[in-house]
Parts: structure tokens; C-alpha cells; sequence
């Protein structure tokens, strides 16, 4: 893999900004909804939660992605 040039470098950082709000929004959502208790909210947590899991799991590959451009060169 080449270096990332920076255009990469910023265009990374613009997408992982954005799953991060999403992320805290989500949490915040949940935590607000926490307090009741109905079918209806129950449902809507779990589609959060499901929401988190895939911000989550793209994080994780962009950072990995990440990681692999900066170990590149190393030894």
C-alpha cells in the first residue's frame, strides 16, 4: 500500500467525523429514551443500537485502513 497522501488523509477524517456524531447522538437518543417503557420505545432502542453497531464497525475498518497506510514503510 503507498503512503496516504493527505487529500486521503483529510477525506478519512471527514468521513469518521460525522459516524462520531452519529455514534453520540445515538447514545444520547438512547439514554434519553431509557426512562420509558413501551413497545414502541423498545423497538426504536433496538434500531439504535443497530445504528451504533454499524457506525461502530465502519469506524473500525477506516481506522484500520488508517493503521495499515501507517505502519507502511516500517520495518
Amino acid at each position: 500500500m503507498t503512503k496516504m497522501h493527505e487529500k486521503d488523509a483529510k477525506i478519512l477524517h471527514d468521513i469518521m467525523q460525522p459516524l462520531n456524531i452519529i455514534r453520540l447522538s445515538c447514545g444520547n437518543i438512547r439514554a434519553r429514551m431509557g426512562s420509558y417503557s413501551t413497545e414502541e420505545t423498545e423497538y426504536l432502542l433496538a434500531k439504535l443500537m443497530r445504528i451504533e453497531e454499524q457506525v461502530v464497525r465502519a469506524t473500525e475498518l477506516l481506522q484500520d485502513l488508517k493503521k495499515h497506510d501507517d505502519n507502511d514503510g516500517l520495518p
